[in-house]
């Protein structure tokens, strides 16, 4: 054995960096989580799936639960970068909706437990996790700052932001969860380009006409 394999920290896959193994362990804790729950998942079952031992884990995370809060910003900051990215573009609210809606779209469906992880947050209930209200709060403030000058200007009608923001989040997570649904009623799921593909346009257009751009 080399003495730099004797010396090596246990638990820490060789050549592995602390921002890999730490990015490692946001993945299956965020797996875990959509599929189990906040307290159905174990610290000791999310070392032991990402090959690591618990001291390590908290080596990078204090607790269960600040791993929990760092799952679900992880998701918010790919949402937000989306809009961000799209908001940089110099187009019309029409056209802002409808690349935002469909990459939101896209992303719950190419990322199920981002999908599944909302579901949970939700179905678990009890006591908000330190974070949650920070999260939901900087997110009011986005889609007001949005939806507040293009009403002003006369863009869009007017519409409650929360109302809009859930909506929204609702429509995109709850038409890709049915997928199951279109399958038993169309004989074709979202594999079918075809279905996938009237089923974001469908979202798409919901939006637009809770926005009065129909």
């Amino acid at each position: 054995m080399t003495r730099a394999a004797a010396t090596r920290r246990p638990g820490r896959p060789a050549g592995a960096s602390g921002d890999r193994t730490r990015e490692r362990i946001l993945r299956v804790a965020l797996d875990s989580f959509a599929k189990q729950g906040m307290a159905g998942t174990s610290v000791r079952g999310i070392a032991r799936q990402a090959r690591i031992r618990v001291s390590t884990l908290y080596h990078y995370f204090p607790s269960k639960e600040a791993l929990y809060v760092e799952a679900q910003r992880r998701v918010h900051e790919q949402i937000r970068d989306l809009v961000v990215a799209a908001l940089g573009r110099d187009i019309g609210f029409p056209e802002l909706t409808r690349e935002v809606v469909g990459a939101l779209f896209d992303l719950f469906y190419e990322n199920r437990s981002h999908l599944e992880l909302g579901y949970r947050a939700a179905l678990d209930g009890g006591p908000r996790l330190a974070g949650d209200a920070q999260l939901a709060e900087r997110w009011l403030g986005f889609v007001e700052g949005t939806l507040g000058p293009a009403e002003r200007r006369g863009e869009i009608q007017a519409i409650d932001p929360v109302h809009f923001m859930v909506t929204i989040d609702g429509l995109v997570h709850w038409h890709i969860l049915n997928e199951p649904l279109y399958r038993r009623l169309l004989g074709r799921g979202f594999d079918d380009d075809e279905v996938r593909s009237q089923t974001r346009e469908h979202v798409i257009q919901v939006a637009l006409r809770t926005l009065g751009l129909d």
